[in-house]
């Protein structure tokens, strides 16, 4: 797995790099243009983005790599706070996960290897679901003449909600396929659902996730 950290603690870098070097390719940075400039030059399988980073914040790193990148890679944000709104900030730059600091390199290899398990987007394909359009390779939405591009945990999120509607589908069923049997607290699920809605209301669809107790999530675009 080739994994690029941009974190600016040289420490932390060093205690990565020795734990995690034995059986992963890694690359690092320590601003937020040198991250930027290696994420879109390298074809990386994650990368690990520091929220608090010299010359650019982690949070603009995400936004503009997401803009341009033509893959979905998935980043591991890490972040000194744990409040909803920083986690917001981070899903809505385009994170698919956040580590809260101090953290155990323990917890931060399963999460690579995690993320690095999701599935990939298939090539070329689109989905339709009354009216709302998903490109799953890149992330573009569409509704009503309005975009937005998820990051890649929205993106399988919306993939699998439009391809069981007019079912719902099951919490437990989501949070097996983005996280296998390494599943984070339940509340990390909840989390990235209420990140999509927000895009998808940015879109002018306020109501089209349904969360249906005790069974799941269901897709109402219609």
């Amino acid at each position: 797995m080739r994994v690029l950290v941009i974190e600016d603690n040289r420490d932390l870098q060093a205690n990565i790099a020795r734990f995690l070097e034995p059986d992963f390719q890694l690359d690092f940075a320590s601003t937020g243009p040198e991250g930027l400039a290696l994420a879109l030059g390298h074809p990386y399988d994650v990368i690990v983005l520091d929220v608090m980073l010299p010359g650019m914040s982690g949070l603009e790193v995400c936004e503009r790599y997401r803009q341009v990148a033509p893959r979905l890679v998935p980043i591991l944000m890490l972040t000194a706070r744990d409040t909803l709104e920083d986690k917001e900030a981070g899903f809505q730059a385009g994170a698919d996960d956040y580590l809260v600091k101090p953290f155990s390199l323990r917890e931060l290899r399963w999460r690579l290897e995690a993320l690095a398990r999701r599935p990939v987007p298939p090539s070329g394909r689109k989905l339709t679901w009354g009216g709302l359009t998903l490109e799953p390779e890149s992330g573009h939405t569409r509704w009503g003449g309005r975009s937005v591009r998820l990051n890649r945990t929205e993106a399988l999120l919306l993939r699998w909600l439009m391809e069981a509607a007019p079912e719902s589908v099951p919490a437990a069923t989501l949070a097996e396929r983005l996280w296998g049997d390494d599943a984070p607290e339940s509340s990390a699920l909840r989390t990235h659902v209420y990140a999509l809605r927000k895009a998808l209301a940015g879109l002018g669809l306020d109501d089209a996730i349904t969360t249906l107790r005790n069974e799941g999530y269901r897709l109402d675009a219609r």
